[in-house]
């Protein structure tokens, strides 16, 4: 896809075509470790804590806890022009301490954001037809 006003979408890599084949189905998956069981981001030939070589990809909630954000005001690609200004954050899933994800805030007015405010994943449709997991505030 060519088309400038289509922001760039994921083409799977290395061992993350499962990864993209859940989001389709909008659920979030991950790596873990068969042995240590620990969750790892971005999807890795071995475990980034334990060095062991063999995994499964299992379901996450989608729920986490804003970890940092910044607010995007100057468009970097003609695609981003019209969607000036978003918002680019940081979720620590609520797997496990440290598991981190960088996606989209969706919905929410820059001045309600809080550090460790609750969000919960929901998944976009990208014009190529790719789901994206993007994240929500969690209402009080």
């Amino acid at each position: 896809m060519n088309d400038v006003t289509a922001f760039p979408f994921p083409i799977p890599e290395y061992g993350s075509e499962p990864y993209w084949a859940a989001c389709n189905e909008e659920r979030l998956v991950m790596q873990r470790c068969a042995a240590c069981r620990r969750f790892r981001w971005h999807p890795a030939p071995i475990c980034t804590h334990c060095q062991h070589a063999g995994f499964d990809w299992a379901p996450l909630s989608g729920r986490g806890r804003l970890y940092s954000w910044t607010v995007i005001t100057h468009p970097v690609h003609p695609a981003a022009v019209a969607k000036v200004p978003y918002v680019v954050v940081e979720v620590e899933l609520e797997e496990q301490p440290g598991l981190r994800m960088i996606s989209n805030l969706l919905g929410a007015d820059p001045v309600d954001i809080r550090v460790d405010a609750p969000v919960s994943v929901c998944f976009e449709r990208h014009p190529s037809g790719q789901a994206l997991p993007m994240f929500r505030l969690v209402p009080a």
